[in-house]
């Protein structure tokens, strides 16, 4: 991997972290509620974000 692409994964690892870190009740409320499609936005974001990374260095497949 190049130093940019490093350098993009964990800028990408430090956003996620910042994310994780903003929520409120994440510790002491067992029964916190988080909106499904926040939960689902930070998720594809990342994922996208990985995807393009990694596309020169490996083959995503649909299938399990």
């Amino acid at each position: 991997m190049e130093k940019n692409e490093i350098e993009k994964l964990v800028n990408l690892r430090l956003d996620l972290i910042s994310r994780f870190e903003k929520l409120r009740d994440y510790k002491s409320n067992k029964n916190a509620i988080m909106k499904e499609y926040d939960h689902a936005k930070v998720i594809h974001e990342t994922i996208v974000k990985i995807d393009e990374l990694l596309k020169e260095h490996v083959n995503f497949s649909d299938k399990n």
